[in-house]
């Protein structure tokens, strides 16, 4: 009997292993996605055995080298920890920019161990591929609002074989509050939100105008899209006023429909966290504006619901998010479309399957589906 008998490894991108083990194949070469940055691993071994995970590779943290071990991170040659919430070993991929900017690889060994009965050693080279072709689709702008005194960087994706003849549909993505203090090229680097639309839209699927907008810090830290912020410290009675950056992306909005052939019939809102509450109130405050939402762990006003009827809706939530927690969320506000007969499709991601770095990034997740990003483009006004 072999001390390892079953290796499953997991991303947040799917419910099913990406290894197919066999207890005779001691090396293994897989790839992950380019906004992966963890992998779980469950084993089935004999427990005469110690079980010990390395790599070559430090869990780097993002914009810090610093490691967290209450993260999960671990330097190369430790032993990658193992998390009783996910019942498996969690390993970190780097998150750092200078390896997002270019293809990762890692080397892995599991070994099983026992002074009795030997050594067992299994080796897995992984690779995370970067995308920065689709990156560079992007330009990296800046507008200065007027009516609100706020600056906005934003990038910026029009397709390679724009024709000012046609009508392009435009998808509007709104990042989270952890986003506000990187570079705006970041949220391209790290996350599907912008890329995934345009690298379908290059292939001639789904063609669109991509427009990513950030909300950086101008009068204090509670700056935001919405006041999210000042609700959970205390300094608001609500969490869905819009503030400044939001509504000056209404106004920066504007300004592109006078330079690009955008359909207005085929407008589109995602979103994700504060951004997700976003897509709620620019879409309330916008009637008949918007054709499509997409918001992810987000909630919405619940007095303001009956301004959505009309606007098809596709929500994605985690279970166990730790952050926007249903119960006061996803929860409330689906009950909330019911009675108001608002129309809308929801995906809820069952406890765990949502891991890194926690259910609250159901976002690594929802980009992927292509279900969803076709189902967006059939909606008009």
């Amino acid at each position: 009997m072999s001390a390892i008998n079953g290796i499953e490894i997991y991303i947040n991108q799917t419910p099913d292993s990406i290894l197919d083990f066999d207890v005779n194949k001691h090396h293994y070469d897989i790839e992950v996605p380019r906004d992966c940055f963890a992998l779980r691993i469950h084993m089935d071994y004999d427990p005469a055995y110690y079980i010990r995970i390395t790599t070559d590779h430090d869990a780097g943290r993002y914009l810090s080298e610093e490691l967290d071990p209450g993260m999960g991170d671990y330097i190369a040659g430790q032993e990658v920890p193992y998390y009783d919430y996910y019942d498996g070993y969690l390993l970190r991929l780097d998150k750092r920019r200078s390896c997002l900017r270019s293809d990762l690889h890692v080397h892995i060994w599991i070994s099983a161990g026992s002074y009795e009965l030997g050594n067992e050693l299994y080796e897995i080279d992984l690779v995370r591929k970067a995308d920065a072709a689709t990156v560079e689709l992007f330009s990296m702008e800046s507008y200065e609002d007027a009516e609100f005194n706020v600056r906005l960087p934003y990038a910026l994706y029009v397709p390679t074989d724009y024709d000012p003849a046609k009508k392009y549909p435009i998808v509007v993505g709104f990042h989270g509050t952890g986003e506000m203090i990187e570079p705006v090229e970041a949220m391209l680097e790290k996350m599907e939100m912008g890329t995934a639309w345009a690298r379908d839209s290059e292939k001639g699927h789904n063609q669109c105008i991509v427009l990513i907008p950030q909300c950086i810090q101008h009068y204090n830290e509670e700056d935001n899209w919405v006041s999210l912020v000042q609700f959970i410290k205390g300094h608001s009675n609500s969490p869905f006023w819009p503030l400044p950056q939001l509504k000056a992306v209404w106004n920066l909005l504007e300004k592109l429909k006078s330079q690009y052939s955008i359909d207005e019939k085929r407008m589109y809102l995602t979103g994700m966290s504060s951004g997700g509450f976003a897509v709620y109130v620019l879409a309330m405050d916008h009637p008949g504006a918007f054709a499509g939402l997409v918001p992810i762990s987000a909630a919405a006003n619940p007095e303001r619901i009956h301004e959505l009827k009309g606007i098809p809706i596709w929500a994605f939530h985690s279970d166990d998010d730790p952050l926007i927690v249903p119960e006061w969320s996803i929860n409330p506000t689906l009950k909330n479309f019911d009675n108001a007969g608002v129309k809308y499709n929801i995906t809820r991601y069952p406890k765990g399957q949502v891991f890194w770095q926690s259910g609250h990034f159901a976002w690594e997740v929802c980009y992927h589906n292509s279900e969803m990003r076709d189902w967006l483009f059939k909606q008009h006004l």
